[in-house]
């Protein structure tokens, strides 16, 4: 990765330091979120939720995201409610409760408004400049919850603790490497949305997706294992071409050099979604014998007839060095 894409890293880390907004009775806890992850991965966040019960509350949870348009989250997301201490308000525990997706026919009984349209307008797009196109996405709970500020049993009246719930999300970020904030917030349907009444919560988080040319898996690793080589082709001068094949050196025994440069169907690599894959045994992969002792390796990528290289830009052309784990 570029100095710059860690620069701004540190930038980001320093803004989501930041408190989260927090409103009436509703509250996020924390939304434990990465900073950055490539394009074209997974990604897994939690959302923590208190509702302190100032009032005695009753509707289902609706749940929404500010999230990039084209990584499609209405298809592609899934989200688990799970609560911690709803017991304490006389009810069984929710256990990983499948949010389902807000029907578009369904209103905000504040304004009327579709839910999407009601966050966007009432929320807004927290610090998004425009340059990624951004939507609201709403999901809500099938179980309906009350929640009581007091309870009384026998005469005494108890004042009832926070209820606490988790929120976990996954999806798969999309092809493009871009930098945004991704929006969270909460509700219950039966209020909606409204400053002047406002029983909703609001956070916002810096979040960037980037493409890394060469990775490795596991990240370091013995000479003699199998490990898989990942190239992100999309920024680099191999970003058209139909096949891509794998190329590099081992050094082994006290320095000696084999190399795989030309193109075949040994080193052609398989694409993976946006990048291109090759899972290899070096020995094997550069015809070594299985007692020779491979002390270094590298790597480069070509096209079919080899008229187009991509090394590693960021180390002066060589070849992408892999690291050795420790004995």
């Amino acid at each position: 990765m570029k100095s710059t894409f860690r620069n701004r890293i540190l930038f980001l880390l320093l803004v989501a330091a930041l408190p989260l907004l927090v409103v009436s009775c509703l509250f996020f806890d924390n939304i434990i979120q990465p900073e950055s992850a490539l394009v074209d991965s997974e990604v897994e966040i939690t959302a923590q939720l208190r509702v302190a019960p100032e009032t005695n509350d009753k509707g289902r949870l609706v749940f929404a995201m500010l999230a990039p348009k084209e990584w499609n989250l209405a298809e592609q997301a899934t989200l688990l409610l799970t609560t911690t201490d709803y017991a304490n308000q006389g009810f069984s525990e929710v256990v990983d409760e499948p949010l389902t997706l807000m029907p578009a026919t369904e209103t905000d009984p504040k304004n009327g408004m579709a839910w999407s349209d009601s966050f966007a307008s009432v929320i807004g797009t927290g610090g998004n400049d425009g340059s990624v196109e951004m939507e609201w996405i709403v999901w809500r709970s099938s179980t309906t919850f009350e929640i009581w500020d007091k309870k009384t049993v026998d005469g005494v009246e108890t004042v009832l603790p926070n209820v606490h719930a988790n929120v976990k999300i996954r999806f798969r970020t999309g092809l493009t490497p871009l930098e945004c904030e991704l929006g969270y917030s909460y509700c219950y349907d039966i209020y909606g949305l409204q400053r002047d009444d406002q029983r909703f919560a609001e956070a916002f988080k810096p979040f960037q997706t980037y493409e890394e040319v060469f990775t490795t898996s596991p990240s370091v690793f013995r000479y003699g294992d199998i490990f898989s080589i990942t190239f992100s082709h999309g920024s680099t001068a191999l970003k058209d071409a139909p096949e891509i094949y794998l190329c590099g050196t081992a050094v082994h025994d006290g320095g000696q050099r084999t190399q795989v440069t030309a193109a075949g169907e040994k080193n052609r690599m398989s694409p993976l979604g946006s990048r291109f894959e090759k899972y290899i045994y070096p020995k094997d992969f550069f015809n070594l014998p299985a007692d020779a002792v491979i002390e270094e390796l590298s790597f480069y990528f070509i096209n079919a007839d080899g008229s187009i290289v991509v090394r590693d830009e960021e180390n002066g052309g060589e070849e992408f060095f892999v690291g050795q784990a420790a004995e």
